[in-house]
C-alpha cells in the first residue's frame, strides 16, 4: 500500500510516537521487520509493548498489504486484550484518515475505505480457542460451552468430593496436607482447589496422567483417591458437553494437530503473543503450531514479555518456556528462520529515580541472575520532559494501626490537601485535577482480615477519608451484601428450613454460614423502612414463603432463581448503587447463571401442586450447586470480575492484580505483617523451601516432556519473591513508597534487599528517605 517512510512519518508526527532508528532503534528494528522475520522480543517494564505490537500489525497491514484477516495476536488478560484491539481500531483509523486527506494516494482510497480492523484475531488465547472452534467445527456439532474460573470450584466440591464423601476421605486429605506443606487454613474448600490445581497441572504440563497415577500410587495412596476426585469431575464436564478453560486449550491443540482447523490455518500468517512469560507448555504448543501454519504461508512469530514479570507460576506458567524461547523454537522448527532477538529497554513510565531502584532490585540477588534472559541490559529512564526526580520514600511504624493513621493523612494531604513536602519538593497528585485513582496501594493480598488479626486495609477503609475500593478485602460469603441477598433467598424458597435440614451431610462451614446469612437478612428486614414502591420487601418475601406471586392465582411452575435475586436486588441500595457492592452482585449472578449449565434443573427452582417431590428436589439442587460452594468459600471475587477501577475511590490491590497498570504515585507494602521472624510468614518474604507450588511443579512434571525444573524449590521461590517485587516497584511513575513496621531491619525480607545468601546489601534502607 504505502512505503516504510511513508508510514513511519505518520506514526512519529500524527500518533506522536517515536520510531525512528535515531529516536529509539529498538523499537525501530521491531516494527520495521519484514512479514517473514520471526521475532523474540523481550520487553521491560514501560518500554511501549503494547504500542510496538499495535503498530507492528499496523505495518504489515499498511506497508505489506497484509490483509488483516490473516493476523492473530493474543495477550494474558481480557482487560489487555481489550486496551490491544481498542488501540489497532484508533491508530488504525487515525492513519487511514491521513492517507484519504491526501491526494497522491487516490488510488488506494477505495482500498483504504474497506479496510476492516475487526478481522484481525485478537483476545486472550482462551477467548480466540473458543471462538475459533466454535466457527471452525463440524457440521451438526455443539460449539463448545465454557464454565468460567470462579465455579469450577464448585463443581470440584460437588461432583469430586461430595460425592462419596471424599472430603472425608483421611489418606486424600493427608497427601494435600503434605502437597501443600501444611495444615494451617486447610479445609475443604481448600482440597477443592488442589485438585484443581493437580488437573490444571495435567493439562498445562501434558502429564501423562496415568502413567503418573501408577507413579504416585506407590508413594502414596491419597494419589488415587484425588485421581478419581479429578477424574469424576472431568467426567461430569465431558457428560454435559462442558469445558473449562485448561480443557479448552487441550482441545484447541488436538483438533490444530488432526487437521480439523486447516480451514483456519490455511489464511494465517502473522502470529503475534503477549505476555508470553506467562505462558504454559501446552500454550506453547498451540503457538507453535499457529506459527508453523503461518511461517509456511510466507510468514512470522513475534512473543512478547518479560521473564521479570512472570508472576503466575501457581497458575502453571512456566517462565523457562520465555528465557529458553530461542532454542525451543529451534527444535520445534528446524527448518524456520531463527527468531530475532531485540531488548525493549527505554523506559517511558517512571522517573530515573524509580527505575534506578527497580534495576539495583533485579540486580542484587547474584542468584536470580542465573534465572533470567541472558545478557539481559538494564532498563532506561526515557521519559521526556525532565521530571521531578522524588527520592524513593519510606515510611515505617511500630504497628499497622499506626502506620494505617500516617499513611491516611500522607493520602489525604497528596489527594485533597496542599501536597506533603520532602526535601525541596511537594508530593501533589494531579495538581490540577487531583484524582484518587492516580494512586494505588499494592499488597500482596489485600484481605482486609486473617482470622481475628486486622490487616492495614482494615485500618485503612476505617481511617481514610478517601473511600477506597478493595472487593477483595473479604471472603465473599463474608460480606454484608452477600449474606443479605442469600439469606433473603433462602427464606424465600426454604423459609423453615425444612429442605435445608432434610439435606444429609451439609459441610459444617456451609451451614454455619446459612444460618448467619439468614439472621442477617431477618435483621434487614425488620430494619428496612417501607418503599415508594407497590409492595414492601416483607410482603415480596411472605409471598414467596406463601408460595403465592403477587397479582395471580396459579403459582408459575418454573421460576429461575436469578429473577428471584434480581427482584430483591431492588430492596439492597448497596447492591445497585455502591461499586464494591456491584462487583458482590455479578459474583453471586455469575454464579447462580454458571452452576446452570451442570444443574439438572437449568437453574430453576420448580413449584408443582401434583408433584411437591419436584420442588423439594429443585431446591436441594440450589442448595448443592449455588448456595453451598457460596456459602464453603468456593466463590471468589477474581480479576474477571474488576474490568474497570472506580475513578472517586482510592485503589488497594493485589500486585498480581496491578501488572500491566501504572499510577503517578504507588504506595507498596513490604512488612506490615511481619512483626516478628517468624517461620510461618517466612514464604511471604524469605522462603525456606519450594512452596505449595514449586512442590507441585516438583510432583507432577515427572511425568511431563518438561521433566523435573532444573532450579531447587527455594531458589524458584526466591525468583518469584523477587519478580513479584520487581512488578510492584515498577508500576509507578512519579512518586514510589515503601511501608511496614519498624521491624524490617530484624527480619530478612526480599522486599527489603535481603539475597537468598543472606546478605542484606542495602541494610539500613539508607537508600529510602523516610517520612
Amino acid at each position: 500500500m504505502i512505503s516504510w517512510e511513508t508510514y513511519q512519518n505518520i506514526v512519529i508526527e500524527h500518533l506522536n510516537r517515536k520510531i525512528s532508528s535515531a529516536d529509539n532503534p529498538d523499537q525501530h528494528q521491531a516494527i520495521s521487520a519484514s512479514t517473514g522475520e520471526s521475532q523474540f522480543l523481550v520487553a521491560g517494564p514501560g518500554s511501549g509493548k503494547t504500542t510496538v505490537m499495535v503498530l507492528k500489525i499496523l505495518k504489515f497491514i499498511y506497508v505489506d498489504d497484509v490483509h488483516p484477516s490473516s493476523i492473530l495476536a493474543t495477550t494474558f488478560t481480557r482487560k489487555a486484550a481489550t486496551e490491544l484491539r481498542s488501540r489497532i481500531l484508533s491508530w488504525g483509523d487515525e492513519i487511514r484518515q491521513v492517507l484519504l486527506e491526501l491526494p497522491e494516494f487516490k488510488d488506494i482510497h477505495p482500498s483504504l475505505r474497506h479496510l476492516d480492523f475487526n478481522q484481525i484475531t485478537t483476545g486472550t488465547l482462551d477467548s480466540i480457542s473458543q471462538d475459533i472452534l466454535k466457527i471452525h467445527r463440524a457440521p451438526g456439532s455443539a460449539p463448545p460451552v465454557v464454565i468460567q474460573d470462579f465455579v469450577t470450584n464448585a463443581l470440584m466440591l460437588k461432583v469430586g468430593l461430595f460425592q462419596e464423601e471424599k472430603h472425608h476421605n483421611q489418606e486424600l486429605r493427608e497427601y494435600l496436607v503434605q502437597l501443600r506443606g501444611g495444615k494451617f487454613g486447610f479445609n475443604t474448600n481448600e482440597m477443592a482447589r488442589q485438585l484443581l490445581e493437580i488437573k490444571d497441572r495435567v493439562y498445562y504440563d501434558q502429564v501423562d496422567w496415568e502413567k503418573l497415577h501408577q507413579e504416585k500410587i506407590n508413594q502414596h495412596p491419597g494419589f488415587d483417591v484425588a485421581h478419581q476426585a479429578i477424574n469424576d469431575y472431568l467426567q461430569e464436564l465431558k457428560k454435559r458437553s462442558l469445558y473449562d478453560f485448561a480443557m479448552l486449550e487441550a482441545e484447541f491443540l488436538d483438533q490444530l494437530k488432526e487437521g480439523k482447523l486447516d480451514d483456519f490455518l490455511e489464511g494465517l500468517k502473522l502470529v503475534l503473543v503477549d505476555e508470553y512469560q506467562d505462558s504454559n507448555l501446552l500454550q506453547e504448543q498451540i503457538y507453535f503450531q499457529l506459527a508453523r501454519a503461518a511461517i509456511n504461508n510466507g510468514g512470522s512469530m513475534t512473543v512478547v514479555g518479560d521473564d521479570d514479570q512472570s508472576l503466575y507460576r501457581f497458575r502453571g506458567a512456566t517462565v523457562d518456556l520465555f528465557t529458553s524461547f530461542q532454542e525451543r523454537f529451534q527444535q520445534e522448527m528446524p527448518q524456520a528462520p531463527q527468531p530475532r532477538v531485540i531488548y525493549l529497554s527505554q523506559n517511558y513510565r517512571s522517573t530515573g529515580n524509580i527505575v534506578q531502584f527497580c534495576n539495583q532490585f533485579a540486580q542484587l540477588d547474584q542468584e536470580f541472575q542465573e534465572a533470567r534472559v541472558r545478557d539481559k541490559p538494564a532498563i532506561k529512564p526515557e521519559r521526556t520532559p525532565p521530571l521531578t526526580e522524588f527520592p524513593i520514600l519510606g515510611m515505617f511504624r511500630e504497628d499497622v494501626e499506626t502506620l494505617a493513621t500516617d499513611l491516611s493523612s500522607f493520602i489525604w494531604q497528596v489527594v485533597c490537601g496542599e501536597g506533603y513536602r520532602v526535601q525541596d519538593y511537594v508530593i501533589k497528585v494531579n495538581p490540577d485535577e487531583g484524582s484518587p485513582t492516580d494512586l494505588s496501594i499494592l499488597l500482596s493480598s489485600p484481605q482486609e482480615q486473617a482470622y481475628t488479626n486486622k490487616k492495614l486495609p482494615y485500618y485503612l477503609r476505617e481511617k481514610l477519608k478517601i473511600p477506597i475500593f478493595n472487593p477483595r478485602g473479604q471472603s465473599l460469603e463474608k460480606t454484608w451484601e452477600a449474606s443479605v441477598l442469600c439469606g433473603l433467598m433462602l427464606d424465600c424458597i426454604d423459609p423453615e428450613c425444612e429442605i435445608q435440614n432434610s439435606i444429609e451431610k451439609l459441610p459444617y462451614t456451609a451451614t454455619k454460614n446459612f444460618k448467619s446469612w439468614r439472621k442477617t437478612a431477618r435483621e434487614f428486614l425488620e430494619t428496612n423502612p417501607e418503599p415508594e414502591t407497590p409492595i414492601s420487601l416483607k410482603q415480596f418475601v411472605d409471598a414467596w414463603q406463601g408460595r403465592q406471586p403477587l397479582g395471580r392465582n396459579t403459582w408459575k411452575r418454573d421460576v429461575p432463581l436469578l429473577d428471584l435475586a434480581y427482584k430483591l436486588v431492588t430492596w439492597i441500595p448497596t447492591l445497585q448503587d455502591d461499586v464494591e457492592g456491584l462487583v458482590y452482585l455479578e459474583a453471586i449472578t455469575r454464579t447462580i447463571a454458571e452452576t446452570a449449565l451442570f444443574s439438572n434443573y437449568g437453574g430453576e427452582l420448580v413449584f408443582d401442586k401434583k408433584f411437591p417431590e419436584l420442588e423439594c428436589y429443585s431446591i436441594k439442587e440450589a442448595f448443592w450447586n449455588i448456595f453451598v460452594p457460596l456459602a464453603n468459600g468456593a466463590i471468589k471475587v477474581d480479576e474477571g470480575l474488576l474490568d474497570t477501577l472506580p475513578d472517586n475511590r482510592i485503589n488497594v490491590m493485589s500486585i498480581h492484580q496491578s501488572k500491566g497498570l501504572e499510577f503517578p504515585l504507588v504506595v507498596v507494602d513490604i512488612c506490615s505483617d511481619f512483626r516478628t521472624n517468624h517461620p510461618k510468614n517466612a514464604f511471604k518474604r524469605f522462603p525456606d523451601d519450594g512452596g505449595k507450588s514449586c512442590t507441585m511443579e516438583d510432583e507432577i512434571r515427572s511425568c511431563s516432556p518438561l521433566g523435573l525444573p532444573p532450579r531447587t524449590g527455594r531458589d524458584r521461590a526466591f525468583d518469584d519473591l523477587i519478580r513479584h517485587y520487581f512488578v510492584a516497584y515498577s508500576r509507578a511513575q512519579d512518586v514510589l513508597l515503601l511501608i511496614g513496621l519498624t521491624t524490617y531491619p530484624d527480619i530478612p525480607n526480599v522486599a527489603t534487599g535481603w539475597t537468598r545468601n543472606e546478605a542484606w546489601p542495602w541494610d539500613g534502607l539508607d537508600n529510602l528517605f523516610l517520612i
